[in-house]
């Protein structure tokens, strides 16, 4: 005979597209925490270190000027980057880590951080 078999069972199910779970609302306690967690979540000194932060580094800098690299060995970034110097040379360059990039990058261009950690 021409027909076919029914298909599997585990294929059929896999094939309808799943309802993604209704989001929770917050709780509303009229005190206004939430607001206060979320700004000091997006300020700088107060976030862990990132995953592709070195092990070890000199100290974490942020930056004050935007800069462009002129080689491939040199780091770009903006203004309110953080970096974490991992070398200083005492050509003034230092060799820091972005985003986990390694790179060049001029010490200048750069003011420590660290006297604001705890």
């Amino acid at each position: 005979s021409d027909t076919l078999p029914p298909p599997h069972p585990s294929a059929e199910s896999q094939a309808e597209p799943k309802e993604p779970p209704a989001p929770q609302q917050p709780l509303e306690d009229g005190h206004g925490e939430e607001d206060s967690a979320v700004v000091e979540y997006c300020d700088p000194y107060a976030e862990e270190d990132p995953p592709w932060a070195p092990r070890s580094y000199l100290e974490k800098v942020v930056a004050i000027y935007d800069y462009t690299a002129d080689k491939e060995d040199e780091l770009s970034f903006q203004e309110g980057a953080i970096i974490y110097v991992v070398k200083k040379n005492e050509d003034g360059w230092f060799e820091g880590v972005m985003n986990a990039t390694t790179g060049l990058f001029p010490g200048n261009y750069v003011e420590s951080i660290m006297h604001y950690a705890d």
